[in-house]
């Protein structure tokens, strides 16, 4: 039998359903000198408030060695084997802390996701539906449903992708000013990318739909409609879309902090 570790950036809150199988890892967001602890000691509704309201830029702080061993120890408690599905290498080095510990547990492994938010939600569920496998085996499935995983979404405002880092200051104000609302994706690399520039919100879910109108959407396995703060974005898209959706999501902390409000994507499985 196999337990599940994996953090609060794939929308799931720590000691959110019943899973006996399922551990999830509290990342740390921080305004100013003030520690909170995802979805224990600030909420996801809690979080874009305080984001709208406050002078301070949140950061976010990697998972720690103390917090992933004793959830490993509690793990191999549980089951045989244990595995930890961490964030994306490429966008926090909580993996690499994963990584670390596993190599001192016999029957402990990590596997790279390569994305966060609801994709690595999707990952986490189909890890547990397979719980009855090995660790090996459930890595192998995991890679292959990955590659099939797909996230395009458009943030509302560039002023938090430059505050994080994740473009430049002269770049989002030109492209304020220009009315510019990039597609963005995770990808293959476990990357925020680019997909394309368009002159407004309308355009980009035009591309949106076009992306999803040419792909063979896999309804036996869960469709996420994403927002951030406020849903009205997300329910235009919705309408233009027209694809039936498996739940609507309110994005996490950690990459809300980088997307900030207002944000509208979708989040589906290929055949």
């Amino acid at each position: 039998m196999l337990s599940v570790i994996t953090d609060s950036s794939s929308n799931i809150l720590p000691g959110e359903g019943k899973d006996p199988y399922l551990e999830v890892m509290p990342l740390t967001i921080i305004f100013g000198g003030e520690e909170y602890r995802d979805g224990i000691d600030i909420k996801t509704d809690e979080f874009y408030e305080k984001l709208k309201t406050s002078r301070e830029f949140p950061h976010t702080a990697q998972l720690n060695y103390g917090q992933i061993e004793e959830a490993v120890e509690r793990g191999l408690a549980r089951a045989d084997e244990v595995l930890i599905l961490p964030i994306s290498s490429a966008l926090s080095g909580s993996y690499q802390r994963c990584a670390e510990v596993a190599e001192k547990h016999k029957n402990v492994y990590v596997c790279d996701t390569k994305c966060t938010t609801v994709m690595l939600k999707m990952l986490v569920l189909e890890a547990l539906e397979n719980r009855e496998r090995s660790a090996a085996e459930v890595i192998e499935k995991l890679n292959t449903y990955r590659q099939k995983i797909k996230l395009c979404a458009v943030p509302d405002t560039l002023t938090y992708l430059a505050k994080g880092g994740r473009i430049s200051r002269a770049a989002a104000t030109l492209g304020s000013a220009l009315h510019i609302k990039p597609v963005v994706t995770v990808n293959d690399r476990g990357e925020v990318a680019l997909l394309s520039k368009q002159i407004s919100m309308s355009r980009s879910f035009d591309y949106i739909c076009g992306m999803v109108e040419r792909s063979k959407i896999d309804y036996s396995k869960p469709v996420y409609l994403l927002y951030s703060m406020t849903d009205s974005n997300a329910v235009t898209l919705s309408s233009k879309l027209g694809v039936k959706y498996t739940e609507k999501c309110n994005i996490c902390p950690v990459i809300g902090a980088h997307i900030g409000p207002n944000a509208a994507g979708i989040v589906y499985s290929t055949k």
